[in-house]
C-alpha cells in the first residue's frame, strides 16, 4: 500500500511539473550538441583547412559577433519576460513579435551597412566573402524567435531545430569541405542552415501560434527598446570579453595562433558548460530554500572536482592532439595550462552571481560586477600592449585575471549580505 501511494504521488509530481521536466530534457539534448559537434568537427576543418586558414574563419567569426550582438539588442531576454507575462492575451503577443521583428530588421540592415565599412581595412578585404557568409550570425539572430519559444516554455521547437541543423552541418561539412580551397562552404553551410531553421520556426509561429505581424507605433516600438537597451549593455561586457582576445590575436600575433587559442577555447567552453548546468538545476531549489550551508558545499566539491578536472584535460590533452591534430598543435598545451583554469572561475562566478546574489534580488551589482570586469579586462589589455607583451601566453591570462576579480567580488558581495 505504501509502495503505491508513493508511485502515485511521484506519478503527481511528475505530471505537475511536466513542462519543467520537458524543457529539461530538450535543454539537456541541446547542451549534448553544443558539447559535442566542436569536437567531431574540429580536428577534421583544421586537418582539412589547415591552421592558418581555420584561424581566418575564426577571426571573421569574432567580429561578426560583435555585429549580431547589437542584432540582438537584449530582446532575447526582455521579449522572452514580455512573451511569457502576456502569453494568454494574443494581441499582446502579436504586438511583441511584430516589434522585436521590426526593430530587428532595421538593426540588420544597419549592421550590413556596417559591414561594408569594414571592408575598407585591407586585411578584411582581402576575405570579402568570408565575412559576407559569416553574416548567416546576424541573420540568424534577426530571424530565429528563440525568445518566443522561450516565453511560451515550448522548449521542444529549439531543441529540436538545433539538433537537426547541427546534424547537417556535420554531414555536408564531410561531403562538401575536402580542400583548403573549400574554407567558404564551412560558413556557407552553417548559414543555409540557420536560415532554413528560421523559416521553418517562422512559418509555425504564423499557422501554428496565430501570430500575426502589424507595423507598430513608435511609441509601442521605443516602449520595447527602452528595455532591452539596459540589457544590451550587459551583453556587451560579456562579448567583450569573450571575443576581443581572438581579435587581437588574430591582428597582432596571426591566424595560427587563432586556430590555438580556439581549441583550448574550445575545451574550455565545454568544461564551462558542464558547470553551468549544475548552477542552472540547483537554482531554482536554492532560490526556493536560500540554504547557505547547502550552497557553500556545493561550492567546495564543483571548485574540487573542477580543479582535478582541469589536471585531468592536461596531462591528456597531448595524447588527444596527437591521436587527431598534426604537431603542429602540440602549441596549445602551454595555452591550455594558462586559459584552463577559466573554467572554474566561470562557474565559481556564475554560481555567485546568477544562483545566490539574484536570488537574493541583488540584480544591480551583478551587472555592475560585471562591468567592473570588463575594465579590468581591457586595462590589462591595454597595458600589456603599451609595454609590447601582447602574446597568446599573456591574453589568455589577462582573460582568466578578469574572471578572477569578477569571482573575488561576488564573493565580497555575497559576504557583505551574509547570504553565503
Amino acid at each position: 500500500m505504501m509502495l503505491i501511494c508513493k508511485v502515485k504521488n511521484i506519478s503527481d509530481y511528475i505530471y505537475r511539473y511536466k513542462t519543467l521536466i520537458e524543457n529539461f530534457g530538450y535543454l539537456t539534448l541541446l547542451q549534448i550538441c553544443n558539447l559535442l559537434i566542436p569536437l567531431v568537427t574540429y580536428p577534421y576543418l583544421i586537418n582539412t583547412l589547415g591552421k592558418n586558414l581555420y584561424g581566418v574563419i575564426i577571426y571573421s567569426q569574432a567580429i561578426v559577433s560583435y555585429l549580431a550582438i547589437f542584432v540582438n539588442w537584449g530582446f532575447n531576454i526582455s521579449a522572452t519576460k514580455y512573451i511569457s507575462i502576456n502569453r494568454e492575451d494574443s494581441k499582446k503577443i502579436n504586438e511583441i513579435v511584430s516589434v522585436v521583428y521590426i526593430v530587428k530588421t532595421l538593426l540588420l540592415i544597419i549592421v550590413f551597412g556596417f559591414l561594408f565599412l569594414i571592408f575598407l581595412f585591407p586585411e578584411i578585404r582581402e576575405y570579402k566573402l568570408l565575412y559576407i557568409f559569416s553574416m548567416w550570425q546576424c541573420i540568424y539572430e534577426c530571424l530565429f524567435p528563440i525568445w518566443f519559444f522561450q516565453g511560451i516554455e515550448k522548449m521542444k521547437y529549439i531543441a529540436i531545430f538545433s539538433f537537426i541543423g547541427r546534424v547537417v552541418f556535420i554531414l555536408l561539412i564531410f561531403i562538401w569541405v575536402t580542400t583548403p580551397q573549400d574554407y567558404l562552404l564551412v560558413p556557407l553551410i552553417n548559414g543555409i542552415g540557420a536560415i532554413i531553421t528560421s523559416l521553418i520556426a517562422i512559418y509555425i509561429l504564423i499557422y501554428k501560434f496565430k501570430i500575426k505581424f502589424r507595423w507598430q507605433s513608435l511609441a509601442t516600438i521605443f516602449y520595447h527598446t527602452k528595455d532591452s537597451t539596459k540589457l544590451l549593455l550587459t551583453s556587451i561586457t560579456g562579448i567583450v570579453k569573450d571575443r576581443t582576445n581572438t581579435i587581437v590575436i588574430g591582428s597582432v600575433l596571426g591566424m595560427g595562433e587563432v586556430a590555438y587559442y580556439d581549441f583550448v577555447e574550445k575545451i574550455v567552453n565545454v568544461l564551462s558548460t558542464i558547470f553551468y548546468t549544475i548552477s542552472n538545476v540547483v537554482f531554482p531549489y536554492y532560490n526556493k530554500n536560500a540554504n547557505k550551508i547547502f550552497a557553500r558545499k556545493l561550492l567546495i566539491y564543483t571548485t574540487v572536482i573542477g580543479v582535478l578536472l582541469y589536471f585531468i584535460v592536461g596531462c591528456s590533452l597531448k595524447s588527444f592532439i596527437l591521436l587527431f591534430f598534426n604537431n603542429d598543435m602540440l602549441m596549445a598545451i602551454p595555452v591550455y595550462w594558462m586559459l584552463g583554469t577559466l573554467f572554474i572561475y566561470r562557474h565559481l562566478s556564475y554560481f555567485l552571481g546568477t544562483v545566490i546574489l539574484i536570488s537574493h534580488n541583488h540584480v544591480k551589482d551583478v551587472i555592475v560586477n560585471m562591468f567592473y570586469s570588463m575594465f579590468v579586462y581591457l586595462f590589462v589589455i591595454m597595458f600589456l600592449g603599451i609595454i609590447d607583451c601582447l602574446n597568446i601566453y599573456t591574453l589568455s591570462i589577462s582573460l582568466v585575471i578578469s574572471v578572477f576579480f569578477e569571482t573575488l567580488q561576488r564573493w565580497y558581495y555575497c559576504k557583505k549580505y551574509g547570504i553565503i
